[in-house]
């Protein structure tokens, strides 16, 4: 048995600006079959701005933190909504777990937290994590230096507190390249990387789509906090079957602990 963060990230789970409800149940089927074996999954999930945005039918994303925050608050039912009912055609459950850099900030908040991540695992319950936007803005800014500015970096720390085995973030690429495979077309996948230095921080592109945050450099980041527990990170493209992504049966990038 196995316990496993994964992190789905926007420009993965959206098509045309709006939630991919194909690609969901795809997803929700393969993370059944974790839990099934006798996994553990825990999931960070991005996507409530743009579910807001489907909610609203509005079609660019807008730039006003305020904005943001009220979009992710609509979007969050839409979200946790269609989560719930992909992984029920599975029979499994999905508890809602929203985080904000308090729930890190003192021993009893994260006794708390384990508590209660614990608890939906043992039940075989999926916790579904993501930063509460309503109450904490600072994912939405621009140059924010809060704890967490994107939920690479808190799948990260879910991760450690948690004491999971390995984190898998899951995007639109096929893990990290030696040029931006967006805009090469001969870009190669580095499969496997021990120790994360300079010249693997320079590959990363600090580029991603219009809805979400993060790029490849937080990706970096967030295996660099990992590394530090004895944590492996995969970054691998959500087109592949995750178990497949797991047990390297397709090309993606492997950051060892």
């Amino acid at each position: 048995m196995k316990r496993i963060v994964i992190k789905i990230g926007t420009a993965i789970m959206t098509k045309c600006n709006r939630l991919n409800y194909k690609w969901l149940d795809t997803k929700s089927k393969e993370i059944s079959a974790l839990v099934k074996k006798g996994d553990e999954v825990i999931i960070v999930a991005s996507g409530a701005v743009a579910a807001g945005m489907e909610t609203l039918n509005i079609k660019k994303r807008p730039k006003e933190t305020i904005k943001l925050q009220a979009l992710s608050g609509i979007g969050q039912i839409r979200l946790i909504t269609v989560f719930a009912q992909v992984f029920k055609k599975s029979g499994i459950d999905i508890a809602q777990v929203l985080l904000t850099h308090h729930s890190f900030s003192t021993q009893g908040e994260r006794e708390n937290l384990n508590q209660v991540i614990n608890s939906y695992l043992k039940k075989g319950i999926i916790p579904l994590i993501n930063e509460n936007d309503v109450v904490s803005k600072e994912e939405l800014m621009e140059n924010s230096s809060n704890k967490f500015t994107d939920n690479d970096v808190l799948a990260a720390l879910v991760a450690i507190e948690l004491k999971a085995d390995r984190l898998l973030l899951i995007t639109d690429v096929e893990g990290l390249c030696d040029v931006d495979p967006k805009k090469n077309k001969c870009a190669n996948v580095v499969e496997k990387i021990d120790n994360i230095d300079r010249d693997i921080e320079n590959m990363a592109s600090r580029e991603t789509n219009s809805l979400g945050r993060g790029g490849m450099i937080s990706k970096i980041l967030a295996a660099k906090m990992v590394k530090k527990h004895k944590i492996e990170t995969i970054v691998g493209s959500g087109s592949h079957n995750i178990l497949d992504l797991l047990d390297g049966n397709v090309k993606r990038t492997l950051f060892k602990s």
